[in-house]
């Protein structure tokens, strides 16, 4: 719960603050930026805990992303975005590639939709 929480908070502030700006202000891409990466964190460490929770080893976070779509507690869709946001994440902390800001700035509201959508599917299960 308290990583669902974590989650729901970033991406409360993503979606509160997220505008054009985020192209020109450095300050605030950079905020963007570490809110997703957390966000991206949160949900990788809430998949490998369910994981643990079905009696399964984490591994890591697209291999536990997969095996919860194959145990059907997350829809192959969600696994997908969750693996996609992954990634983002993984070139906005590293620079891959010189980090193309554009495409994080039109990545990311879609992707901290499926955040959400992700947090509200786990508290669903975490009820159960």
């Amino acid at each position: 719960m308290q990583k669902c929480k974590a989650l729901i908070d970033r991406v409360e502030f993503i979606e509160a603050h997220f505008s054009e700006e985020v192209l020109t202000e450095r300050i605030l891409r950079k905020a963007m930026y570490k809110e997703f990466q957390e966000a991206v964190e949160a949900a990788a460490d809430i998949c490998a805990l369910v994981r643990r929770s079905l009696d399964s080893s984490a591994q890591d976070d697209y291999s536990n992303i997969d095996y919860l779509v194959e145990r059907g507690v997350i829809p192959a869709g969600l696994g997908r975005s969750l693996k996609e946001a992954n990634g983002l994440s993984s070139r906005l902390v590293h620079e891959y590639d010189g980090m193309n800001d554009y495409i994080a700035y039109t990545s990311i509201p879609g992707l901290t939709g499926a955040l959400r959508e992700f947090s509200g599917v786990m508290l669903t299960w975490l009820s159960r």
